[in-house]
């Protein structure tokens, strides 16, 4: 953890209620809220000790049962979306990439006719 994620953990520590991302930016000098947020690969500076909602965030310490298992839940909820997703596309890249032979059949009796190829 770095030094200005260490400043926001014990800032979150030391009020027991949801800080605004508006409150947080401010206090901090960010440009926006979205360093507190988790952004190309990397965990966001509020990511790996704060539950986030639309009131902002809220140390993980501080969270009631259902504030966090209700985080929780959104997060995994989330992450088992992506993985069906790539599921999903994997079996339609499989498809996709899958040679398929064409059977013919004969026009009369519709018997399948063997081809050599």
């Amino acid at each position: 953890m770095n030094v200005r994620q260490e400043q926001m953990r014990q800032y979150l520590l030391e009020r027991h209620r949801w800080v605004s991302t508006e409150e947080i930016v401010s206090h901090f000098g960010l440009p926006d809220d979205r360093p507190l947020r988790y952004t190309n690969g990397k965990p966001g500076l509020c990511s790996l000790f704060a539950c986030s909602n639309n009131k902002g965030f809220k140390h993980v310490a501080h969270a009631t049962p259902n504030e966090y298992v209700r985080f929780k839940h959104r997060i995994r909820g989330h992450g088992i979306s992506e993985l069906v997703r790539i599921r999903e596309c994997d079996k339609e890249r499989s498809r996709m990439l899958r040679t398929i032979k064409h059977h013919t059949f004969e026009k009369q009796t519709g018997q399948g006719v063997l081809a050599l190829t």
